[in-house]
């Protein structure tokens, strides 16, 4: 008859320990950062005026199949310790949502803090989402993004598609040169997921379609 081998007490504990956290543990990779725009020309946040601070975004996007919550998020770029934006609302599968300079300039502006908006600088910068307080006991850094100063050009935008690659939506402002991530032709979509088709001649398609692709 085979000897059986037996498995230390404490070792038993110390899994289902471990088998409990894994069970109980949201899965913070859920939500995203999706797009950011940095160098704003217009008026993105629909406030009738065209602001350099108040009209920067940066969109977050929920891959999951739950809806998260997104109080416990904030945004921030990597200069300093204070977040720039605690995010609000809940986030169903699937959405994306932006949130703009505004947001940000507003929330500061309730906590007392010094007024910047997202801080999103055009000479290039790092964004990071976080999950609770940056620096506080239990935060994590859920994901962060640095983009480059062709990124943050007039009304392009860095977007990060289905596959997890990131490109340039530039139609606003064609990018020609080869850094990466280089452009797509597409154009900035704040709020709704990313999609960019290649730019790439279609003799299928009429000019009106493709006009309306862009709208």
């Amino acid at each position: 008859m085979p000897k059986r081998h037996r498995v230390p007490f404490i070792f038993c504990l110390l899994l289902t320990a471990a088998l409990g956290v894994v069970a109980t543990t949201p899965a913070a990779a859920a939500l995203l950062l999706s797009e950011i725009l940095g160098d704003p020309a217009r008026d993105w946040n629909g406030s009738g005026a065209v602001d350099a601070r108040d009209d920067e975004w940066v969109e977050v996007l929920n891959t999951g199949p739950d809806p998260v919550d997104l109080a416990g998020y904030y945004l921030r770029d990597a200069l300093g310790t204070d977040p720039h934006l605690r995010l609000s609302g809940t986030l169903a599968a699937g959405e994306a949502r932006a949130f703009f300079g505004s947001d940000a300039a507003a929330w500061q502006t309730a906590q007392g803090l010094t007024v910047t908006g997202l801080s999103l600088n055009n000479a290039g910068d790092t964004v990071e989402l976080h999950s609770g307080v940056p620096g506080a006991a239990g935060s994590q850094l859920v994901d962060v993004y640095i983009y480059g100063d062709h990124e943050a050009e007039d009304d392009r935008s860095s977007a990060r598609l289905e596959d997890g690659s990131w490109v340039l939506f530039d139609y606003y402002l064609p990018y020609t040169g080869s850094l990466t991530p280089g452009g797509s032709g597409c154009a900035p979509s704040p709020g709704v997921p990313n999609v960019c088709r290649a730019n790439v001649a279609d003799e299928r398609a009429s000019w009106g379609a493709l006009k309306g692709d862009y709208r």
